[in-house]
């Protein structure tokens, strides 16, 4: 009678915690869940149990759990296996001091010191079914600020106790690690929609990197919201190799980054490009606005730039006209919401394409053109239409190789006369004598003209001279 009258308490609290969630949802403008996830929220417990394949661990450490299984509406309860292979159910529980209500869409369970090992369940199980413990081992997470923006680095401080107290166990120092993801609504009328599970970092209790201190228990990181914008549910998870926990925190909007640039190029080469940085967030206050980075030019060379805090709410980086080709301008963002909050915002790459243009050439000094003839020069330029010019092609000229041939003759010719002459020991002087003593030879040697030559040799001898002075003298 007892043990009935415990059961319609328990059945009848249930109830009324059932009552007072959907009337909590009533309250707020959200949809009813026909799951029945409008429990969760009155739940006592915070941290969970993750639930892979319908399997999960419970470890040794916790004193009381509470598990909400939803199901397929209509299908039968579920049934728990016990690590030592012993079966759980609503029809058992009462025996083996489990409280368990079933509901049309979900099973709701609390046992108190369960069997430490693997467990199971068996039935038709929902995804987003919940396993929750409540224990002396607690991991709690710092809520994340209210305003997210696109780029921002957040500083995160998580705390992993036992009964109240943090863990600082010498074996735990290389094992705890604290995952944090971010899970996308899958609402569609965010730039997210449909973006899955992004996990952003990894935190150790080791004092390196931004852990401050190690082995305190306490875990302290930076991350950077390098996402999407649009709605998200922050996770938190530490695994040991004998428990995990997880803080599923409620969903935040991560807003677009709250820079914009506009790009004035440069129209001449001796000028300048300005690149203004825009606030386009009401939540950041813009006088309170700082700019560092660096500008990497078209041929990869880097300078680097601040902007500091000013009265303007534009800022405005000039940049040089150094080359044609494409200008890269990497920035972060130093604020303050209009809250006081600080924020360290890396902001998107900025780029454009640029062009140097060359200066026209200028006339010569005592030349003028007058306004109307240079008027008219600009119009025939524009109503011409450009033609590609084709290279000109030099005139071919044929090789003189008649001239080549004769010189050579002339110089074999003669150098093999002067060759000749210098073999046969002769001038020019004596060749040309030698030609006329053949002459008069011949001419002694007609008939008829020898007797008159020998009757006067002195006429001879007085003619020619020169050949008396080649005969040979008497023996």
């Amino acid at each position: 009678m007892a043990k009935l009258i415990s059961l319609l308490l328990f059945c009848f609290s249930l109830q009324l915690l059932a009552q007072d969630a959907a009337k909590t949802v009533a309250e707020q403008p959200a949809v009813e869940d026909p799951t029945g996830l409008s429990l969760l929220p009155d739940l006592p417990a915070k941290n969970q149990i993750p639930l892979f394949d319908n399997r999960f661990r419970i470890d040794y450490e916790v004193e009381e759990i509470t598990m909400v299984f939803f199901r397929k509406r209509g299908s039968p309860s579920i049934i728990l296996v016990k690590p030592d292979g012993s079966k759980i159910n609503v029809v058992n529980a009462e025996d083996q001091d489990v409280q368990w209500y079933d509901d049309r869409t979900y099973d709701l369970i609390k046992i108190k010191q369960p069997t430490p090992g693997p467990w199971q369940a068996i039935g038709q199980i929902l995804p987003e079914s919940k396993i929750m413990v409540l224990t002396d081992i607690e991991l709690k997470v710092d809520p994340l600020p209210d305003h997210l923006m696109a780029g921002e680095i957040i500083k995160v401080t998580a705390t992993l106790t036992n009964g109240g107290k943090p863990i600082v166990a010498k074996d735990f120092r290389d094992l705890l690690r604290l995952d944090v993801l971010f899970i996308s609504s899958n609402n569609a009328e965010y730039e997210n929609f449909g973006a899955g599970v992004i996990e952003l970092t990894t935190f150790a209790d080791d004092g390196r990197n931004f852990d401050e201190k190690p082995r305190d228990g306490i875990f302290t990181g930076e991350f950077k919201l390098d996402m999407k914008p649009g709605q998200w549910q922050p996770k938190f998870i530490v695994k040991t190799p004998l428990y995990t926990r997880e803080v599923v925190q409620e969903p935040v909007i991560v807003h677009k980054s709250p820079i914009s640039f506009e790009v004035a190029q440069a129209t001449k080469a001796e000028d300048l490009h300005w690149l203004t940085f825009k606030v386009t967030d009401p939540v950041i206050n813009p006088k309170s606005v700082a700019l560092q980075g660096k500008v990497r030019f078209p041929n990869n060379e880097v300078q680097s730039f601040t902007l500091g805090e000013s009265a303007e709410v534009d800022k405005k980086l000039k940049i040089v006209n150094y080359a044609s080709g494409t200008y890269k301008v990497e920035s972060t963002l130093f604020a303050q919401t209009v809250a006081g909050r600080n924020v360290v915002i890396t902001l998107p790459l900025a780029s454009f394409v640029a062009e140097v243009i060359e200066p026209e050439p200028v006339a010569p000094a005592g030349t003028e053109t007058s306004t109307e003839s240079a008027a008219a020069i600009e119009l025939a330029k524009a109503s011409l239409t450009p033609v590609a010019s084709e290279p000109v092609k030099e005139e071919e000229t044929s090789f003189p190789w008649v001239l080549v041939i004769l010189s050579n003759i002339v110089i074999l010719g003669g150098g093999g006369f002067a060759i000749w002459m210098v073999v046969t020991e002769r001038s020019f002087k004596t060749l040309f004598a030698k030609k006329n003593n053949s002459m008069d030879l011949d001419s002694i040697a007609m008939p008829g003209a020898g007797e008159a030559k020998m009757t006067n040799p002195a006429q001879k001898n007085g003619k020619k001279n020169d050949i008396l002075e080649l005969s040979l003298p008497d023996d």
